[in-house]
Order: C-alpha cells, then structure tokens, then sequence
C-alpha cells in the first residue's frame, strides 16, 4: 500500500516537510522556499486557542494591493486546518512574505465577499477551485489587513 494512503504513516510526513520548510523560509528568507507558481508563500505566526504558544505555518498566499489572502483549503479535506480555529479565535497575526515581516488582522470573508474574490483566487490559483469541487464545506477565505 502507498504511504500517502495511510494517514498514520502520511502526517507524520507532511508535518516533518512542513518545518523543514519553516526552517528553510526563515533561515533564508524565502529565497530558495518563497514561492510556488509565482504567488509567494507566507510564514502565517498566529497565537494557539488552547496553548496560547505562537505556532507558526506556511502557506501559499495571494498578494491583492497591500492585503494577503489566504484559504483554508487543506487540499479538499473535509475539515477545516488547525490553524483556521486559532486565526477565528485569534485573528491578531505576524506575516511574513519574503523578508518582510507585517503585523496584521486577519478577516474570514463572508460567503457573498468570498464569492466576489473567488475568480481572483482560483486565476491565481486555480487548485483552490479543485479542492472546493472536492469536499462538501465551504473552504473558509481570510483577508489579512496591516495593523
């Protein structure tokens, strides 16, 4: 059987890649780990509902003026990420795109403000439109602000 088809063998995977990505982005600014697709990817610091601990996350995240998006997509799963229910319970974050490092506010768009970015997001992206077609949740959108 493939390991991808195990969870058990999968996550422990996913989330050993996804700090030698961390590592790698702070460690160089994102020189070499900066971008996929030409959308940047971010370093997302937000505050644990529970620990209180900064947990910090990488994620591909679309540029619009001064803002970021970002979306809860979790490649389609049918449950939203951990960190969607630290960002609703504490929305104040620390970003950072490259070398540059913002305090901001992120904001879950409303279904109706969602669906006005939505053609933005997936032309940015367009595996976001996938991953909606293959799960049955609304995939949350956020619009991060600079303090």
């Amino acid at each position: 059987m493939y390991p991808w088809r195990k969870p058990e063998l999968f996550k422990p995977l996913i989330r050993a890649l996804n700090q030698f990505h961390i590592w790698i982005y702070e460690k160089y600014d994102g020189k070499y780990v900066g971008e996929y697709d030409g959308l940047p990817f971010c370093l997302m610091k937000v505050k644990g509902r529970k620990t209180g601990n900064i947990i910090t996350i990488a994620l591909l995240t679309i540029p619009l003026g001064d803002d970021y998006i970002i979306v809860a997509s979790q490649g389609g799963a049918k449950i939203n990420p951990i960190w969607y229910y630290n960002l609703i319970e504490n929305p104040e974050i620390e970003m950072q795109v490259f070398s540059d490092k913002f305090k901001m506010i992120a904001k879950q768009l409303s279904k109706d403000e969602k669906n006005e970015l939505w053609p933005t997001i997936i032309n940015a992206y367009p595996g976001y439109d996938n991953y909606q077609k293959s799960t049955d949740r609304e995939i949350p959108v956020f619009i991060c602000k600079k303090i």
